[in-house]
């Protein structure tokens, strides 16, 4: 991927942008791509920038500035246990489709012996390089990683993870390792076949609060998570933190830790985006905070007034935005208020 500085890699950089940039936080359901291609008669036909059966040009036709792909965090790996309970290569359990919030990373042997998380098949990985190669008229690609925090309690189990915090950090430290070196190795295999934009997906808060303290949290992941934010920006490439959640209080860490942006920013969960940037300004990027209740159930003349509040508090506070959905954007989500959003942020200059 070729690494010119359009409006999102400049709001990133947290540098002056011609126009707000907007960010599609992945690929969006089929049902809404469809609705939107009918009301707005898209050319769906284009096969420019096709990947895993997604059309990217779409993405591109809606307006958008860049996009998450979330297809290459893993290889295959898992097996299946009693009563049709499933394990994948994390090491989570599932019933069906359900997270059963416990997963099988329960002693040392399990851990070291674990042969279930593999890298993206050579064949996939080139299958992405391929499509990074392809011109893309400024839309930025960027790669969705796993999260350390996130992946380490759900491979244990949030019960035992808390009884560990309490009572053996040893081993959640060998776990964090386990996954750490995973996602390095991950990153490395990425880069090399044209990635430079990166999304670290670790949900860390709840509505209202953080799932652990932030001194708690700072004690285990912080110096794993700077190696790996030092390792990119040596290669000058970006990376952001996603973070579903409430996640106020760990804005002073991502801006230690030299994270380029953080992303969804949802106010559902008590995120107070225009506190942020009073108190932030321009020392990190901010990306998100467009709540999907608004985009679905909200009427056009809502969705535009508050995102032309979003965008005029930044200006106001000198501070880096690119307005995104919270989440991924889903089936109830109404084609004309994403338009508007666009639509909107294309006439701020």
């Amino acid at each position: 991927m070729s690494h010119h500085k359009n409006n999102f890699i400049k709001a990133l950089s947290r540098e002056f942008t011609s126009e707000v940039p907007i960010y599609c936080t992945g690929y969006p359901e089929f049902e809404f791509i469809d609705k939107y291609i009918t009301q707005y008669n898209l050319k769906s036909e284009n096969t420019n920038l096709i990947l895993n059966n997604k059309n990217y040009s779409i993405i591109k036709q809606m307006g958008f500035d860049a996009i998450s792909i979330w297809d290459f965090r893993r290889g295959k790996g898992g097996y299946t246990l009693e009563d049709d309970i499933r394990v994948d290569g994390w090491g989570r359990k599932y019933k069906g489709e359900w997270y059963l919030w416990d997963g099988v990373f329960k002693n040392e042997d399990i851990v070291d012996n674990w042969k279930h998380l593999n890298l993206p098949s050579k064949g996939n990985l080139k299958i992405l390089g391929n499509f990074l190669e392809r011109p893309s008229d400024n839309i930025e690609f960027v790669i969705s990683l796993p999260g350390l925090f996130e992946k380490t309690w759900q491979s244990m189990g949030f019960k035992f993870f808390a009884k560990c915090l309490k009572h053996n950090v040893q081993f959640i430290e060998k776990v964090l390792s386990f996954f750490s070196s995973y996602l390095k190795t991950l990153i490395e295999a990425i880069q090399t076949v044209g990635a430079t934009t990166f999304i670290i997906a670790d949900d860390i808060g709840y509505k209202k609060r953080t799932f652990i303290p932030e001194e708690t949290w700072r004690k285990l992941f912080f110096e794993e998570y700077k190696e790996i934010v030092n390792n990119i920006h040596q290669k000058k490439h970006y990376v952001i933190l996603h973070s579903d959640g409430y996640i106020s209080d760990m804005l002073d860490t991502f801006i230690d830790l030299g994270f380029d942006a953080v992303q969804s920013l949802e106010p559902s969960a008590g995120v107070n985006i225009f506190n942020l940037f009073k108190k932030y300004k321009n020392q990190i990027c901010f990306i998100g905070n467009l709540d999907i209740n608004l985009l679905s159930f909200g009427t056009p003349q809502e969705v535009k007034t508050y995102s032309k509040k979003l965008i005029t508090k930044a200006k106001e506070h000198n501070c880096s935005l690119v307005v995104s959905p919270s989440q991924q954007i889903n089936r109830k989500c109404v084609p004309k208020n994403i338009n508007v959003v666009i639509e909107t942020a294309k006439i701020f200059k």
